[in-house]
């Protein structure tokens, strides 16, 4: 009988506990001559997880069937592969598997058909054992005392009352939008019949892979054209992730109900991990912002200045700090939002510039450290020839670069707008846009007086103020979402421009003017350029929304994209690095990846987040720090 030793590969854009947890199972299998190991790709950051085994063909192919049935989909695997190899590398030695949030899995392959199916003998058993995933032991005492009676007449209790609390899981399903909240907010929804989920929302094969793995992260999508009951522009949407929501789920899906909405006030961390919000990003997965406590290996490509960090939003505090082997951070949410005085990061302040570039500077370092275990500098690495863009909701939306001597500046940075409608326009009217702005006024009074009465807070990102602007004068503002909240608020208008930007079908669109303010220290926006030309494509006839929302994304790109070419000739950039919450906005991210990327390749920290604990690291790294 001919032997042959095959490997089989999982590379992975960071550590996947199941994985390993996997590797360690499967080296109890002696027939095979199992093998494992972990190799690091210095080049991406990526690790690949691996398993050899040496045996005849016909115990090589039931291995390969087990090994694709056991190790479930992650949102972090890249790709797999199997390969006919000389001579093993791995070892034999268990790894020494951290205790994590993700271990044991709620549920698996084989215990999620008979407590999930209606058709099983074993549905509703939320205590089903699996000696597979494990899942019995994640359950919580009130979990366990629950019968299948009892899951029913939740079920029905939710049908007949339109909302049901599980303290439990910290969250309450509703069938309608919670009107409770004075203000808008993006819907959260639990997916019940997943093979209704094309005909409801737009989803593409990533986005479908992605709600289906063993993270059930939650996604933003918009809902399918014209649908009758889903009025919001974007929705947060996710599968169920527990054994109480995927029995639950399958008894409402039974019932005709195809999604539940899902109600998150008063969390409570200790009883449910809280939620993984996911952005693409450089066609991959990024978390938005880390809510866990976690490391990464000590960088071997900048050199750390300080032991240790804190950065804190309106939310969270992070605080990270670094040790001879890793960094390590810790995660803690705030009970209640601070007054926005306090939502800066305990990190430099620079003297400088005419505006503080701490957190875009964070963010770059952050967005370049890389691990290489047979890298030894013997002199200080600092950031070089790199830029940033760094676009957040909550924080200045800046370009930032840094020269070959490692000195920084500030090339461009997005104006905010802390007025209301009413002095925009008395600045359009004082400006040379004042002849469009009268047209506009003259021809489309309603939307010119829903400008009008645009109310404009701190809190208001940058770029969702000035989508929110675009969104009104296109007339999207009139589309009204029916939540008992103020319809015109940023925010509801920032996510339906968006939402228009994701149905745009075409590839060409208009090009809307984005010019650099001159005679500052730094760049800015015309932004009353930007809004005259809103304004005169919406005067000419032009009644395609869609077209105009992907056209403001598309145009912005290109912008950037020359801004980042005259930065390269005057300084050189060999890396540039794109961060922040604003990158959550699919267009943006698709756009700048196409327009950007095909000069600069856009770098992110594949183990970090986009807006949060990347800006705790950072501030590692930086020369001087806020007392």
């Amino acid at each position: 009988m001919t032997m042959h030793n095959i490997r089989f590969d999982f590379v992975c854009q960071r550590s996947v506990p199941l994985y390993e947890h996997l590797c360690n199972q499967y080296l109890q299998r002696k027939q095979c001559s199992i093998t494992i190991g972990i190799e690091h790709q210095h080049d991406t950051g990526a690790m690949c997880y691996f398993i050899e085994a040496y045996a005849q063909q016909a115990q090589l192919e039931a291995l390969a069937d087990d090994i694709a049935a056991d190790f479930l989909l992650s949102v972090w695997l890249i790709k797999t592969e199997i390969k006919r190899i000389e001579c093993k590398t791995g070892q034999t030695k268990p790894f020494v598997v951290q205790q994590h949030q993700g271990l044991p899995l709620y549920f698996c392959q084989h215990c999620q058909p008979q407590l999930g199916d209606n058709q099983h003998p074993h549905f509703a058993d939320i205590n089903l054992i699996c000696e597979h995933c494990k899942g019995h032991y994640k359950l919580s005492h009130e979990q366990k005392s629950l019968t299948k009676f009892d899951l029913l007449a939740m079920a029905n209790h939710l049908l007949q009352d339109k909302t049901l609390a599980l303290p439990m899981l910290g969250i309450t399903l509703g069938l309608t939008p919670n009107k409770s909240h004075t203000q808008y907010r993006r819907p959260r929804i639990l997916v019940c019949n997943p093979n209704s989920l094309n005909s409801q929302f737009c989803v593409s094969n990533n986005q479908v892979l992605a709600l289906s793995s063993i993270e059930k992260p939650l996604l933003r999508v918009r809902p399918a054209s014209d649908h009758p009951n889903l009025n919001a522009p974007l929705y947060e949407i996710q599968f169920a992730h527990n054994r109480l929501l995927v029995i639950l789920a399958e008894m409402l899906r039974q019932k005709g109900v195809h999604w539940v909405y899902v109600n998150q006030d008063g969390i409570d961390k200790a009883k449910m991990a809280p939620p993984l919000y996911l952005a693409s990003i450089t066609q991959g997965w990024l978390p938005l912002t880390t809510e866990t406590d976690g490391s990464m290996p000590l960088a071997t490509n900048l050199t750390c200045l300080h032991d240790e960090n804190s950065y804190k939003t309106a939310t969270h505090k992070f605080l990270v700090k670094c040790s001879q082997r890793e960094l390590a951070w810790h995660v803690k949410s705030l009970p209640a939002a601070p007054s926005s005085s306090t939502m800066a990061s305990q990190t430099t302040k620079q003297s400088d510039t005419s505006s503080d570039i701490s957190l875009s500077l964070c963010a770059l370092s952050a967005g370049l450290l890389r691990h290489d275990i047979d890298e030894h500098h013997g002199k200080p690495q600092f950031v070089k020839q790199a830029a940033v863009l760094y676009f957040s909701q909550t924080h200045p939306c800046q370009i930032v670069t840094v020269d070959d001597k490692s000195e920084a500046a500030l090339f461009f940075e997005l104006p905010h707008f802390s007025q209301n409608g009413y002095a925009l326009c008395h600045q359009l009217s004082d400006s040379p846009q004042k002849n469009v702005l009268d047209k506009f006024k003259q021809l489309y009074p309603s939307e010119y007086n829903q400008l009008l009465d645009l109310s404009f807070s701190n809190t208001d990102g940058s770029l969702n103020q000035l989508m929110a602007i675009c969104a009104v004068i296109i007339g999207a503002g009139q589309k009204h979402y029916h939540q008992d909240c103020n319809p015109a608020c940023v925010e509801s208008l920032a996510d339906r421009f968006i939402s228009l930007a994701m149905s745009y079908q075409g590839n060409n669109a208009p090009r809307i003017d984005f010019p650099l303010t001159k005679g500052m220290a730094y760049r800015s926006l015309n932004w009353c350029k930007t809004i005259g030309s809103m304004m005169s494509f919406k005067l000419a006839g032009d009644s395609n929304l869609a077209k105009l929302a992907f056209a403001f994304h598309d145009s912005f790109a290109d912008y950037l994209s020359h801004w980042i070419e005259h930065v390269d000739q005057n300084s050189g950039i060999k890396q540039l690095v794109i961060a922040g919450s604003d990158f959550a906005n699919p267009v943006l991210a698709e756009r700048i990846q196409l327009r950007v990327g095909k000069n600069y390749p856009l770098r992110v920290n594949p183990l970090l987040d986009l807006d949060g604990v990347n800006i705790a690291i950072g501030g590692l790294y930086l020369k001087q720090r806020r007392g």
